[in-house]
């Protein structure tokens, strides 16, 4: 009598598979993206997919526009302030809104807001 040996999980798909590189690629051709457009590029409906495939890549989030747009750190080029605008979405060196306005305070002369 012969036996096949079959595991419990034999027809379950193997989960595919995403490049980061497709989402650099996106970045250096657009300089900036949505999240919508990058899950577009990999496509993939999840998020966290994105995400991960993202932080390898050194990202940026916008600081205006809610964060809604990303780009890559190495496409920035910042100001003597740390800031950079690409299509009237702007990104800060230090990363969130609430992360920039800190250090313009911390680096006031008199730190005038600060109590």
């Amino acid at each position: 009598m012969m036996r096949y040996r079959c595991s419990r999980n034999y027809n379950i798909m193997r989960p595919l598979s995403f490049r980061s590189d497709d989402l650099r690629t996106l970045l250096l051709h657009n300089q900036i993206a949505t999240l919508d457009e990058l899950k577009q590029a990999l496509g993939t409906p999840v998020d966290v997919t994105i995400f991960r495939k993202l932080k390898p890549l050194d990202y940026l989030t916008s600081y205006s526009h809610r964060g809604r747009y990303y780009t890559l750190r190495e496409i920035a080029r910042f100001d003597d302030l740390g800031l950079w605008s690409q299509a009237d979405v702007w990104f800060s060196r230090f990363g969130t809104l609430l992360a920039t306005a800190e250090m313009f305070v911390n680096r006031s002369p008199r730190r005038i807001f600060r109590r």
